[in-house]
C-alpha cells in the first residue's frame, strides 16, 4: 500500500519576489535615465538650431547690406559734406560694443512710389545684448529724427570689426575710403566667438559737394545725379521729381 502525499501548489518565495522587483526597478531606472538624456539632448539641439538659424539670418542681412555698400559722404548740418564714407567705433550711437555706420545702394522703390531714392543710411548697433539694424527713410534725416530699428541677433556679448586696407587687416581706420573686405567677430551666448568676412564692392567715387541727392523737403524729392563718362560717350541723367499736393508730377530728363 502506497502513501499519497499532498503536494503544495508551487509558487515564488518572498525572497524571489523581492529579487524580481529589484531587477525590474533597476531596469526602469536605467530606461528613465536614457529617456531623460534623449529628451534633454533634443531640447539642447532645438535650442542650438534656433540660435544657429537666427545667426545665419543675421549674417544674411549683414551680407546684403555690405554687398551694396557705397562710398558716399554724409551731409553736415553746417553745410557741405564730411570726409568719411563709413564710421566705426564703440563711442558712437551709444553702442555697447563697436558700431558700424555706412550707406548702401539697392533700396527697392518700385516705380518710384515712395518719395525717396535708392540710397539708405544703415547702422549696426549693440543695445541691451542685441545687435540692432538702424536705418532712416532718407540718407540725410532731419536733426533729432528717430531711426527705424530691427533686432538682427540676440544674446550678443561683443562685436569687433576689422578692415582689409592696403593688402592687410586693420582694426583702426579713418573711414575715408571703402575697404576691400570687412571682418566681423561677434561673441554670442552659447555659441562663443564667430568670425565672418564680407567682400565689398569696389564702390562709387565719393560724391562732390554740389550733389543734392537724398533730401526730402515737405514732399519735394530731389534725386541724386549720376554722371557716367565712358570713352567718347557722355550720358547725363538729371532726375528731379516735384510732387505737389494737387497730384502733378513733373519729370525732366535731358540726355546728351
Amino acid at each position: 500500500m502506497y502513501l499519497i502525499r499532498n503536494r503544495r501548489n508551487g509558487g515564488f518565495t518572498l525572497l524571489e519576489m523581492l529579487i524580481a522587483i529589484a531587477i525590474f526597478a533597476m531596469i526602469g531606472l536605467a530606461a528613465n535615465a536614457v529617456l531623460s538624456t534623449v529628451i534633454k539632448n533634443d531640447e539642447v539641439t532645438k535650442e542650438f538650431s534656433t540660435k544657429l538659424k537666427a545667426m545665419q539670418q543675421g549674417f544674411g542681412a549683414l551680407e546684403r547690406d555690405l554687398g551694396q555698400m557705397v562710398a558716399r559722404t554724409p551731409r553736415l548740418l553746417e553745410g557741405g559734406r564730411g570726409t568719411t564714407v563709413f564710421q566705426t567705433g564703440s563711442d558712437i550711437l551709444d553702442s555697447e560694443s563697436e558700431a558700424l555706420v555706412f550707406f548702401r545702394l539697392g533700396w527697392l522703390n518700385p516705380d518710384g512710389i515712395l518719395p525717396r531714392g535708392s540710397i539708405q543710411s544703415v547702422a549696426y548697433v549693440v543695445r541691451d545684448g542685441a545687435l540692432e539694424r538702424w536705418y532712416y527713410p532718407y540718407p540725410e534725416p532731419e536733426f533729432g529724427a528717430e531711426p527705424i530699428k530691427t533686432i538682427v541677433m540676440r544674446g550678443v556679448i561683443s562685436v569687433k570689426y576689422s578692415f582689409f586696407m592696403e593688402d592687410k587687416w586693420e582694426r583702426k581706420v579713418d573711414g575715408s575710403k571703402l575697404p576691400k573686405a570687412i571682418a566681423m567677430e561677434i561673441e554670442l551666448e552659447g555659441l562663443g566667438k564667430i568670425q565672418r568676412k564680407f567682400l565689398l564692392p569696389l564702390g562709387a567715387p565719393v560724391p562732390s559737394d554740389n550733389n543734392n541727392g537724398g533730401n526730402n523737403n515737405g514732399g519735394n524729392n530731389n534725386g541724386d545725379d549720376d554722371n557716367k563718362d565712358g570713352g567718347n560717350n557722355n550720358d547725363s541723367n538729371n532726375g528731379g521729381g516735384t510732387n505737389n499736393g494737387g497730384g502733378t508730377n513733373n519729370d525732366d530728363k535731358n540726355g546728351r
